[in-house]
C-alpha cells in the first residue's frame, strides 16, 4: 500500500501514528506530497487531500477516519475497542479531528484581510477549540485508558495546535490535558509521525526510502 501524506497535516500524522501502533509499517510505503500544489494526487482522490491510502488493487481510501478503520480491521481491531468503549474511542477521535479542523480553519482565515465576517469566523473556530479542550480536561478518565484511535487523534491535533498557534497558550489552564499530551507525544508512534524518516517503512520485505513528489 502507498500512503500519500503531508508532513505537517495532523490527519496525516494520525494515520502515520496508527500505522506504527498497529505494526503495519512493513505493508506501507510513503509518498510525500503537497496537496495544495501537486495535482497528481487528484487521480487517486478527487478532493486532492491528504491522507490518501492507495490499496493493492489500485483503489484508494481517503479521509483519515475511513483509513484508520481500514487499517484497524486489517490488524485485527487493535485501536478501536469493542463493546461500549467503541463509541467513546470514536467520539474522542471525532473531537480530535474537530480540534485539528478548527485550528487549520482559524489559521487559514487569519491570512486574509480582516473584516467583521472574518472576525466572526475566527471567533467561531476559537470557541470550538477552547470548548473541545475544556471537555477533554473536565473528564480525564480517558487519559489513563489503553491507547486507542481517540488518543492518537487528540494527540496529533494538539501537536499541530502547539506548532501552528502557540500564541493561544492552551496548556496554561489545562494542566491535566497538558501533562497527558507532553507525555504521550514521547511514544515512538508519535515521534515517527512527526518525522517519518526516523522510522522504517517496508514493502515487499525490503526497506524503501521516503519518496519525494
Amino acid at each position: 500500500m502507498q500512503l500519500f501524506y503531508a508532513p505537517r497535516s495532523p490527519f496525516s500524522r494520525k494515520i502515520l501514528a496508527t500505522i506504527v501502533e498497529l505494526d503495519l509499517t512493513a505493508q506501507v510505503s510513503l509518498v510525500r506530497v503537497d496537496p495544495w500544489t501537486d495535482e497528481t494526487l487528484r487521480r487517486h482522490n478527487p478532493a486532492c487531500k491528504v491522507p490518501t491510502l492507495l490499496l493493492h488493487d489500485s483503489s484508494a481510501l481517503f479521509d483519515s477516519p475511513v483509513i484508520a478503520r481500514y487499517l484497524d480491521a486489517l490488524s485485527g481491531h487493535t485501536l478501536i475497542p469493542s463493546g461500549p468503549q467503541t463509541w467513546d474511542a470514536l467520539r474522542r477521535e471525532a473531537l480530535g479531528d474537530a480540534l485539528a479542523e478548527a485550528v487549520i480553519r482559524r489559521f487559514v482565515d487569519q491570512l486574509g484581510p480582516r473584516d467583521d465576517r472574518l472576525e466572526r469566523v475566527v471567533a467561531r473556530q476559537e470557541a470550538a477549540i477552547f470548548t473541545i479542550l475544556d471537555r477533554l480536561e473536565a473528564a480525564p478518565e480517558w487519559m489513563s485508558a489503553p491507547t486507542d484511535l481517540g488518543h492518537l487523534a487528540i494527540a496529533c491535533a494538539l501537536d499541530y495546535f502547539d506548532g501552528r498557534s502557540p500564541e493561544l497558550a492552551w496548556s496554561a489552564r489545562r494542566r491535566l490535558l497538558a501533562t497527558w499530551f507532553y507525555d504521550f507525544r514521547g511514544r515512538p508512534s508519535m515521534r515517527i509521525a512527526a518525522d517519518p524518516t526516523t522510522g522504517t517503512f517496508r514493502t515487499n520485505d525490503r526497506a524503501i526510502p521516503l519518496v519525494e513528489v
